[in-house]
C-alpha cells in the first residue's frame, strides 16, 4: 500500500452493504476505542497513514479532542485486545501491518504483533463490544477485511 504523509485517510469495512467506517468514542465507558459507524452517522474522524521503515508497515494516528493520539491495543484486563487510541507518551510505537487482500480488490488485512504473535483486526458482532474492533489469532480470524481510503483533507502540522 501506497501512502501521501500529506493526506489524511478514511478506515472502514463492509458489512452487508453497508459501509461501516471506523470512529473513535470520545466518551463514556469506550473514551478513545475505536467502533464502527454507519458512513451517515461518521465524525469525521480521520487517520494519518505514516510508513516504517519495514515494508508495509505503518503507524496510525488521528486527532480527538485537538489532540493527536495513535492506535495501540489493550494488553491485558477486561478489555484484553481491544484497540484504543492514546497520546504519544503512552503509545508503543505499534506497527501494523497493511497487506492487500487478494480476494477482494481494494480491502487489506490489518496485523500487528502482540505478545510474539501476530494478530490481526477483526470485529466484534453483537454483546458489549458490537461493532468494535480487536485483535485475534490466525486461527480464529474471521476474516475481516478493511479499505483505507484517501480523502480529500489536508495534514497540516502547525508549529507554535
Amino acid at each position: 500500500m501506497t501512502t501521501d504523509t500529506n493526506y489524511y485517510y478514511q478506515i472502514f469495512t463492509l458489512i452487508g452493504n453497508q459501509k461501516m467506517v471506523l470512529d473513535i468514542f470520545n466518551r463514556g465507558r469506550f473514551s478513545y476505542m475505536p467502533h464502527l459507524v454507519l458512513n451517515n452517522d461518521f465524525s469525521g474522524q480521520n487517520w494519518s497513514v505514516e510508513a516504517t521503515q519495514e515494508k508495509n508497515q505503518f503507524q496510525l494516528s488521528t486527532m480527538v479532542l485537538g489532540v493527536r493520539m495513535w492506535l495501540d491495543v489493550i494488553d491485558g484486563g477486561i478489555f484484553d485486545c481491544l484497540l484504543i487510541v492514546v497520546p504519544k507518551e503512552k503509545y508503543s510505537n505499534r506497527e501494523w501491518k497493511v497487506v492487500k487482500n487478494v480476494r477482494k480488490k481494494g480491502f487489506f488485512t490489518i496485523s500487528t504483533v502482540l505478545r510474539k504473535e501476530t494478530k490481526y483486526i477483526d470485529l466484534y458482532q453483537g454483546g458489549d463490544f458490537n461493532n468494535m474492533p480487536y485483535l485475534t489469532t490466525e486461527s480464529a480470524y474471521s476474516g475481516q477485511f478493511w479499505g483505507v481510503e484517501k480523502t480529500n483533507e489536508e495534514v497540516f502540522e502547525y508549529v507554535l
